[in-house]
């Protein structure tokens, strides 16, 4: 039997209210006082996980008590150790890897810090994370009837390593690629490494309302805490992946726009009789790339720091990509908000499209 655990973290003060109700009663200061003071903890057990392979696995999910903003304002090496201890609290059950989700993954340039001082490998699952979103990218234009041949790309938040990542997959097959994000010089660099049909090919900018402007196809994955692509900058007819956690796109754009489609980063259905035995989200036996990752690492015996830093090499992108089929993971549909998109939802945003160009 093989084994690994994977941390997560409250998203929001209502996730901490599910379990202290007081939460909602208090600041959002106050709180953040509180739980940071609370030691990690084995939320579930995960059973029932068989690869196609024959092989087993089992793993824990390990609450780690921070809510987003702290992963980003605390000190540094403070967040850094309480990962430590959530990752000492997975060996003890016996685990043999530990994959690091949402803002447990930032922290210490991407699992790199943690994985210098903890004895037991580390993974953020971005690589599968990535290819995840890619396959759901494309899969979501295919059926919006997008010809990426003819259509521009926007990766927003772009020099993170997922961004990073998809930009350099992606661009090949788009006319043409803006990246998006804070820092100009990195972004230049960025675009100095992509391969595509020339310079012309390739537009650095910093501004998310003129990239989403332009844009048929965008994928977004900012570690901001809020939301960065309003319904009014989206041009219609425009497809929308959005794999940050918390979300990039403000749920306004789903409500006031029936004129885009916005897909969650995609959800992978996990092989054999899954049971998280917790709701984290997605629904019962599936789960997102980077738990996936982590899955498949245990599964193919491979205990090591598989995806650490902001190196996302194209070459993992592929090698993670052959590995979930040989284990037999799938994508589980298109969904936004966790709920599955249908045809009939699809067709309904194409009408409102065409109707729009009547107009």
């Amino acid at each position: 039997m093989e084994t690994f655990a994977f941390l997560i973290h409250p998203l929001d003060i209502d996730d901490i209210a599910k379990k202290y109700k007081i939460a909602k009663r208090v600041s959002p200061k106050v709180v953040g006082q509180v739980v940071r003071r609370r030691p990690s903890f084995v939320v579930s057990e995960i059973e029932g996980i068989q690869s196609k392979t024959g092989v087993k696995a089992k793993g824990w999910f390990i609450a780690v008590p921070l809510l987003p903003w702290q992963f980003t304002k605390l000190e540094e090496e403070y967040v850094v150790e309480k990962l430590a201890k959530a990752c000492k609290v997975a060996k003890k059950e016996g685990a043999k890897i530990v994959g690091l989700g949402a803002f447990t993954a930032i922290a210490g340039g991407g699992g790199k810090a943690l994985s210098e001082i903890v004895d037991i490998p580390v993974t953020t699952g971005n690589t599968y994370t990535t290819t995840t979103a890619i396959q759901g990218t494309m899969q979501a234009a295919k059926e919006m009837d997008i010809d990426p041949s003819q259509a521009t790309l926007a990766v927003v938040g772009a020099t993170g390593s997922i961004g990073q990542a998809c930009a350099k997959v992606m661009a090949p097959d788009f006319i043409k690629t803006i990246i998006v994000g804070r820092d100009k010089d990195r972004l230049n660099e960025l675009k100095d490494n992509i391969s595509v049909f020339g310079e012309e090919g390739i537009e650095a900018s910093t501004s998310v309302e003129d990239a989403v402007g332009k844009a048929d196809v965008i994928v977004t994955v900012t570690g901001a805490t809020g939301s960065v692509i309003k319904p009014g900058s989206i041009k219609s007819g425009a497809i929308i992946c959005d794999v940050a956690r918390p979300r990039d796109v403000s749920r306004k754009v789903s409500v006031e726009r029936d004129d885009v489609l916005v897909i969650d980063g995609s959800i992978v259905k996990a092989p054999g009789d899954v049971s998280f035995n917790f709701d984290f989200g997605p629904p019962p036996g599936m789960c997102e790339g980077c738990v996936g990752e982590t899955i498949i690492l245990a599964l193919e015996r491979r205990y090591e720091n598989y995806t650490i830093g902001k190196n996302i090499t194209v070459d993992k992108v592929k090698e993670m990509e052959m590995l979930a089929e040989k284990h037999g993971f799938t994508l589980a549909g298109l969904r936004r908000h966790e709920q599955l998109i249908t045809i009939s939802e699809i067709d309904k945003i194409k009408s409102k499209i065409k109707e729009g160009k009547k107009r």
